[in-house]
């Protein structure tokens, strides 16, 4: 694979783990297109990262790392793509071992983020070699580190493309097939986190039996290898579908009057975006996604060790009746934008005289 002639060259590498980084990269790179059409950007991915980029069109470079990888593997392989593909400009969402890899080869390196940890941390070292920081969400959320101090612009969260808004709840219910004075819990675990790492099911659905509502209705959209286990789980209960993998995901947020998560924080932020209260059941697997949701509007945070039934079923109760969220500050289509617009100014600062970079 090679950039085109006289392109504005972009190797992107996006982090793989499920689909939480390349959905939102899709967006920075479609505004990117419009601010700033001569430039061409590669993708560099794996696992499902690879997966969503290439399903929705992208250039993409596999590099068939496991989801779950070393810091060490992705900065040796980043080295050899920078030397190899000779890019003017490196992004990172969240691959730190890019970082430096762009520094061994002088070339100019823009990170985005969501989150930032203790500062001894071997991964906040590698932001030394960042000439700038975009943080996708609000300041105040995490404490910057020194590293980042100074360089480290603040977007706001990004989303995917959202085709439905609160406004279309009819209109989406109609289309999922669901009564307008049904009580609607959509169940949306992510897919990093599986059933059998962290079993959520016999709460949720035991919960959801209790609820008194003759018109409720449950819709799980469950990972792939949880597909057929909770459809065979759930086949005797009345209300409940088993949804696979959904990309209009926006349409059954808000069609729902309440949500339940595995606290990934990047749903969380979509559903409170869009009013839609939540209740976060957290398995404490990710101390990032725990500290982001813990601080959102409208979302219930509950450990999922030693909850009970009564517990979850009075918290989805509450949910309901209170209605759908009051969202004063959304993200969204203007952090995509902001974003590519940090991508432009750094590639117009590599061509001073307005000439082509390649």
């Amino acid at each position: 694979m090679e950039f085109s002639p006289g392109a504005e060259k972009i190797l992107f590498f996006c982090r793989g783990r499920g689909s939480g980084h390349a959905i939102p990269d899709i967006e920075v790179v479609r505004e990117l297109e419009y601010v700033r059409p001569r430039a061409e950007v590669f993708f560099v991915s794996y696992g499902t990262g690879a997966k969503t980029l290439a399903e929705h069109g992208h250039k993409v470079i596999d590099i068939q790392l496991p989801e779950l990888n070393s810091l060490l593997d992705v900065i040796v392989i980043a080295s050899k793509l920078v030397g190899a593909l000779n890019p003017d400009l490196v992004m990172s969402h969240e691959e730190f071992g890019a970082l430096p890899a762009a520094a061994v080869f002088d070339k100019p390196a823009i990170f985005l983020t969501d989150w930032f940890v203790d500062q001894d941390r071997i991964i906040m070292g590698s932001l030394r070699y960042a000439d700038q920081i975009l943080f996708a969400d609000w300041e105040g959320c995490f404490q910057e580190p020194p590293q980042a101090q100074g360089k480290t612009s603040y977007v706001g969260p990004i989303f995917r493309k959202f085709e439905y808004s609160t406004s279309d709840r009819a209109r989406a219910r109609a289309e999922l097939d669901v009564p307008d004075d049904a009580a609607v819990i959509a169940v949306l675990p992510g897919g990093y986190a599986t059933e059998d790492k962290a079993p959520i099911a016999e709460v949720v659905l035991g919960a959801f039996e209790l609820l008194e509502s003759p018109r409720k209705r449950l819709i799980w959209v469950a990972a792939d290898e949880d597909l057929e286990p909770l459809r065979e789980r759930t086949r005797e209960l009345e209300g409940v579908r088993i949804m696979t993998r959904e990309w209009r995901i926006d349409r059954l947020m808000v069609a729902s009057d309440v949500a339940v998560t595995k606290a990934n924080r990047k749903t969380v932020l979509e559903l409170e975006s869009l009013g839609v209260p939540s209740v976060a059941l957290s398995p404490g697997l990710n101390p990032i996604d725990d500290a982001r949701a813990r601080i959102c509007e409208g979302v219930r945070f509950r450990l999922i060790e030693d909850l009970k039934l009564e517990e979850l079923a009075a918290d989805l109760e509450a949910a309901i009746a209170r209605g759908p969220l009051t969202v004063e500050r959304a993200g969204g289509p203007r952090a995509a934008t902001l974003v590519a617009q940090s991508l432009a100014d750094a590639l117009e600062r590599l061509q001073p005289n307005g000439g082509s970079v390649g």
